[in-house]
């Protein structure tokens, strides 16, 4: 069905992103890209799509076909009338519009290749949305955005469906029921081409799979073979981190901690007009440890970070940071505090390179003001100087270094992930709130990120407050976990005693766990 041939792309004239690409996608087949972020395979999706201008790009050898017939360049609206849809990372939907709205929206752009039946499908393969058709997008959790972008795609009636990242920042029993969907779907017949940063997922599921690495195919074969074959599995399946052998996290030193104070919260409570988010929340965070809050999507993880940061404001509860009372303060005036936060759907500004984005996580900690950096005196060269130069020690530390001068929208989304995270870090927090750091990283960078927080936490005495669903990261590294359901706690305490909570199997972990 889809024929790529030795396809090359550039970004901006001169970024290769891909170098002589060749791969094929046949009629009802299920087929993986597997690779570290920046490797090209969002952009392959973006070629066979026709959406490559908008990103910069064009293509400058080889060329894509489709049923035999090549892909013309007559843009996205080309590819989407031939049968091909795309998913892109980050569940991208209307989010005021409703489930329904949102689904009728993409049957009708699709004309005469679809009815209500195809609607229908999608509530009965995912059936909340079924019973959330009337609720607006952005009141979804997390994977049932993820499902409605999903069921979006179906209600066009694809004959080749792309998925970039599916399980992205979903829970473990919310990404197996989004990759059994997509499974079921192969099985009726559809085709599909699949970009999965869990490679263990990918390849479990897919019939044949393409490793990336710097723009090139490296390995391909049968799913089944690539994931016994020891360079994939050291890379993409993370040894230890796929078996949860060998603890990271090592004891909190202490050290600067003493300075940041203990977070208290206590009968927090949060609604979104009749729907509470949060009730009767609470937990306490020791300083110089890493507390992670885990459970499943739409538990009210992210609603309780909102909360900490000043995003949101609670209905009821109090929360304290050492002797200062949070609850009504706003964002600006907690951040002077020392509380930092990455996001889990990334807020980078796409059109400043990295190098300014992280620029901003310095504000905070600069005196000279507009008008003194505007006249260039003296003492705001220096702070700008030695502001560039904590940026650059930054970059380094994250792993960012070499992207200083890309542009964020250039970045795959696993280097503007780390990329937020180098931004809060710039900000020199007593308290870090972290969401989903490694939501799109392959095993390897989250090893490498893993380690990262651990020495914040014991070399740098940050107190650390972990939103993940990459268990067996979690295990390693917290010290403690709060798990949320329904926005309501329903346990508390060390690793250990979390992992055999029946409570928590049950909602988040699953029996299988």
């Amino acid at each position: 069905m889809l024929d790529v041939r030795d396809l090359s792309i550039a970004y901006q004239g001169s970024i290769a992103a891909l170098r002589g690409v060749s791969l094929t996608v046949p009629e009802g087949g299920i087929v993986a890209l597997v690779g570290n972020n920046g490797a090209g395979k969002t952009t392959l999706l973006r070629a066979v799509s026709q959406n490559l201008r908008r990103h910069r790009g064009r293509i400058t050898g080889g060329e894509i076909r489709f049923d035999g017939e090549p892909l013309h360049g007559g843009g996205p609206e080309e590819s989407f009338r031939r049968g091909i849809v795309q998913v892109p990372e980050g569940r991208r939907i209307f989010g005021t519009l409703t489930v329904e709205e949102n689904l009728r929206l993409a049957a009708a752009s699709a004309g005469g290749r679809r009815d209500r039946q195809a609607i229908q499908r999608v509530y009965d393969l995912f059936p909340v949305l079924g019973d959330r058709r009337r609720q607006r997008g952005l009141l979804l959790s997390g994977g049932e955005q993820q499902m409605l972008a999903i069921g979006r795609a179906l209600a066009a009636a694809p004959r080749l469906l792309m998925l970039d990242e599916p399980s992205l920042g979903l829970a473990p029993r919310t990404a197996a029921r989004v990759m059994a969907a997509v499974g079921q779907l192969n099985a009726d017949g559809m085709a599909v081409l699949l970009v999965e940063q869990n490679a263990a997922l990918a390849l479990r599921l897919a019939r044949h799979a393409y490793v990336l690495e710097l723009g090139r195919v490296s390995l391909d074969g049968p799913g089944e073979r690539l994931r016994e074959d020891p360079e994939v599995r050291r890379l993409y399946l993370g040894g230890s981190a796929a078996s949860g052998a060998g603890p990271l996290a090592g004891t909190p030193s202490g050290g600067p901690a003493a300075t940041a104070g203990r977070l208290v919260v206590e009968d927090l409570a949060v609604s979104f007009g009749a729907v509470a988010a949060l009730s009767d929340v609470a937990l306490t965070v020791e300083p110089g440890t890493i507390h992670a809050v885990i459970g499943p999507n739409g538990a009210g993880k992210s609603t309780l970070l909102n909360v900490l940061s000043g995003l949101y404001r609670p209905r009821r509860g109090r929360i304290r940071f050492g002797d200062t009372e949070l609850t009504r303060l706003r964002p600006h005036a907690i951040a002077r505090l020392g509380i930092a936060r990455s996001f889990q759907n990334v807020a980078l500004s796409g059109g400043q390179t990295v190098r300014d984005s992280l620029l901003l996580g310095c504000h905070l900690r600069m005196a000279a003001g507009p008008v003194r950096t505007g006249l260039r005196l003296p003492g705001a060269r220096r702070e700008e100087r030695r502001e560039r130069a904590r940026v650059e020690a930054v970059a380094e530390r994250c792993g960012v270094a070499g992207l200083l001068d890309r542009p964020v929208v250039q970045l795959a989304y696993g280097d503007r992930k780390r990329v937020d995270l180098a931004r809060a870090m710039c900000a020199e927090p007593r308290l870090l709130l972290v969401d989903e750091p490694v939501a799109g990283l392959n095993a390897a960078e989250t090893d490498a990120v893993a380690e990262l927080i651990r020495r914040l936490r014991d070399e740098d005495g940050v107190t650390v407050v972990l939103v993940e669903h990459d268990m067996p990261m979690v295990m390693r590294l917290a010290d403690r976990i709060t798990v949320l359901d329904f926005g309501r706690r329903i346990a508390d305490g060390p690793p250990g005693q979390i992992l055999d909570d029946p409570d928590v199997l049950r909602a988040y972990l699953g029996t299988a766990a």
